[in-house]
């Protein structure tokens, strides 16, 4: 679930300088916390989603919300091995639109409250990344062009087992999805070159992958876009944010029932 650092960048949060980064698709449950509280209101709705990547500073995160520069957050990160979860406080550092028709961010958070343990357990964490054995019979191609979120989510899957194949625009999924022979994919709509509405009406309305199940994924959540998903022969609609755990469990399912 952690790859090499990535390189740094300026004109993000301090933390991206002082810390290398780790892409990791954590599931994550965000409060919006007002000035001088410590802990988000017992009745505060709570956002999940999931994270881009993590360092021992801050983290990277999707939000359905464009939270102002220096808004603090409370964040609690889910880590593989233990049954709590790691409550942290964040500022939001830097903010990015990554969709061009919804409101779907990506955060920079600082932390600015992390108790001992956390941080020794994210440290512990980024140095020592759980894995799994790899089955081919969950072979999934996996379809994104944000590099970040690809990254994060192929070795989320990793971890869960999956032998994972990646696109980055809709003429390689295409590609991809005829001739590496994945058991599912996953696929976002907004692609370069084909969209993901084509690319899956392509291979459904194909007699040699119709079989194959397609799970779209997108920020797009208008009852429009679901139905025109399933006109084109969709078998799941999962919108971002997301929750990692219930995505795999969706993979999974998706694949048994197609299994002979």
């Amino acid at each position: 679930m952690a790859t090499m650092p990535l390189p740094t960048s300026p004109k993000n949060g301090s933390e991206r300088r002082r810390f290398p980064r780790f892409n990791m698709a954590l599931d994550v449950a965000v409060a919006p916390l007002a000035a001088g509280q410590t802990h988000p209101a017992p009745d505060a709705p709570r956002e999940r989603t999931v994270s881009v990547n993590l360092s021992l500073g801050g983290l990277c995160l999707y939000s359905a919300t464009r939270y102002p520069v220096g808004a603090l957050l409370a964040c609690s990160v889910t880590l593989p091995g233990r049954t709590a979860p790691a409550d942290i406080i964040g500022t939001v550092a830097w903010f990015q639109k990554v969709d061009r028709e919804s409101h779907s961010y990506k955060l920079g958070l600082e932390f600015t409250q992390i108790s001992p343990k956390d941080a020794a357990a994210i440290q512990s964490l980024c140095e020592h990344p759980p894995a799994a054995d790899v089955s081919s019979s969950k072979r999934l191609l996996l379809v994104d062009d944000d590099e970040e979120l690809r990254q994060a989510l192929q070795l989320r899957f990793e971890s869960s087992g999956f032998q994972v194949i990646t696109a980055a625009d809709g003429l390689e999924a295409l590609h991809k999805g005829r001739t590496e022979h994945p058991n599912l994919i996953i696929l976002d709509l907004m692609l370069p070159n084909l969209n993901g509405y084509e690319v899956c009406r392509l291979l459904k309305f194909d007699q040699k992958f119709h079989h194959i199940p397609i799970i779209l994924f997108t920020a797009r959540s208008r009852q429009e876009d679901q139905a025109m998903g399933e006109s084109v022969g969709a078998d799941a609609y999962v919108t971002k944010p997301f929750d990692g755990k219930a995505l795999i469990a969706k993979a999974e399912a998706l694949m048994a029932e197609k299994r002979p």
